[in-house]
């Protein structure tokens, strides 16, 4: 009988925090059925070319709690696929994440690098590239992976832990 309640408990306040994070962060975001965001989601808008962020969170998909979305593109996460604590999505462009993905711990993905070609400017006013990150369907991304601008991860990958 306790884990039912408990089960009932953490249904509903992952539907709270659902409805919260839709509120708070409405300009920004299209939510599919039955998604979950977890407790301290945050969404940090850079303005980068005057573009409004657009983040589509297709059907089933979850982000769990501590998850950081930043920049100024086009973030979409694919039905039933998952974003699991303290990771950073930096997008600037496009970062597309398929159907079935699962995203562990700790996993950085940003689709920007500074440019820093010339040494007697400073990095800072020098500028950004961008190129957009895909990750394909059914793919497994381990704790603590980094993925960088210009990566496109086939179906069914295993990225390994670190």
């Amino acid at each position: 009988m306790l884990e039912f309640i408990y089960k009932v408990i953490r249904s509903l306040k992952r539907k709270f925090n659902t409805w919260i994070f839709k509120i708070k962060y409405f300009p920004f975001i299209s939510l599919g059925k039955s998604v979950y965001v977890e407790e301290r989601v945050k969404i940090r808008q850079f303005w980068i070319n005057k573009e409004k962020m657009k983040i589509f969170l297709k059907d089933f998909s979850y982000i769990k709690n501590d998850v950081v979305i930043q920049g100024s593109g086009k973030f979409i996460l694919g039905k039933r696929s998952y974003i699991s604590s303290y990771s950073v999505i930096g997008v600037n462009e496009l970062i597309e994440i398929k159907d079935n993905v699962m995203i562990a711990d700790n996993v950085t993905i940003r689709d920007t690098d500074h440019i820093y070609d010339d040494i007697s400017i400073p990095m800072i006013n020098q500028g950004i590239k961008t190129s957009p990150v895909v990750i394909e369907n059914n793919v497994w991304i381990g704790h603590g992976v980094t993925i960088t601008k210009g990566v496109c991860i086939g179906e069914g990958s295993i990225i390994a832990a670190g």
